[in-house]
Order: C-alpha cells, then structure tokens, then sequence
C-alpha cells in the first residue's frame, strides 16, 4: 500500500509539471535597464485573449504579446519598494523591421495583470519573421483628469518628484513562436 505521504507527493509534483506546462514561453527582447529609479524589461510570447474583450487585438489577429516588465529599484525616490511593479505609467511603443522601411506597428502598452504578475502589454501583429527593432518610451502618470496617479509633496509624507520620459532602445530577431500550448 502506498503511504499518504508519497501520495501528495506524487499529486504536488503533477501539478507543479502541469502549471509549467500551461504557461506560456517568454523570450527576452535584450537586456533590463535601470532608468528613472525602474527596472525596465521587455519580452514577448504568444498572443494572448483578454478580458474585457476590445481592449486589445484579438489573439488570432497577432502575432506576438509584447509586454514591459517595469519594478521599482531599491531607493525608489517616488516611494515605491525595491520590486514592486510601477503602477499607472504610460507606455508606449514602436516597432520597425530592418530592411523594410514602409512597415511599423505602434501603440500603448496597457496595464494588466497575467499569472506571472502585472506588467504592461499589447497584442502585436509583425510582418513576418526577420530582425526587429523596438523603441519603448516610459512615461510618469498622467497628472490631470480622473486617472491622475497623485503622490504625497508635504513635508511628511512627501516622495520625490516622477522621473523624466526614458526611451529604452532593443534590436531583436522573431522567427515565430511556434504554436500556442506547444512549449
């Protein structure tokens, strides 16, 4: 008789294979930076389905789910602890593809949150397989309007000032992603 223990063993191990094996391959598109008191990282995977629907291309329309991984670095001066996810920042993005200077996709990358975590991100639709190159521009919250993200100025309580616009610059190759649930 099989003992309890190896049982649960047996059964955690299962699932741990089976969340791997869910989850979607992310490839690194260069190198993280550290700008503006962020950690900033772009990567891409399959396209992916969201919810609510319309916020973004539909997954059967792209070719790739662009996402920027943006984490506050120790000493933040806007307040934010070393590794949390920088909340309403304004992404936005423009891809080009060497050897063809008529092709481009541009646009923002929107805040959500996926399985591995909030992160900023676009469904995309390429032109092919080839070498491509991004360029990022991360902007503070917007400052006016309903979705201002304020901070604390008193004397207190009071952060530092947001960050100036970074630009992150990436060149990377695309050759596909193979097909969606086969990593």
């Amino acid at each position: 008789m099989l003992g309890s223990s190896f049982i649960r063993t047996t059964v955690a191990v299962a699932a741990a294979l089976a969340a791997m094996s869910a989850s979607a391959a992310e490839y690194p598109i260069g190198k993280q930076q550290i700008q503006g008191g962020m950690e900033i990282g772009a990567v891409y995977l399959q396209p992916i389905t969201m919810d609510p629907e319309g916020m973004m291309r539909k997954a059967s329309d792209s070719d790739i789910h662009l996402e920027a991984d943006i984490h506050a670095v120790k000493n933040n001066p806007t307040g934010f602890a070393e590794g949390d996810w920088m909340p309403y920042l304004q992404v936005t993005y423009k891809l080009t593809k060497q050897g063809d200077t008529k092709w481009k996709a541009e646009g923002d990358l929107m805040g959500m949150v996926a399985s591995d975590g909030p992160h900023y991100g676009d469904n995309v639709k390429l032109n092919g397989p080839g070498k491509y190159h991004l360029t990022m521009v991360v902007k503070p919250p917007m400052q006016t309007g309903h979705m201002a993200f304020g901070r604390h100025i008193d004397k207190e309580t009071g952060v530092g000032a947001w960050f100036k616009p970074v630009t992150l610059e990436y060149d990377f190759p695309f050759a596909g992603i193979g097909k969606k649930g086969g990593y």
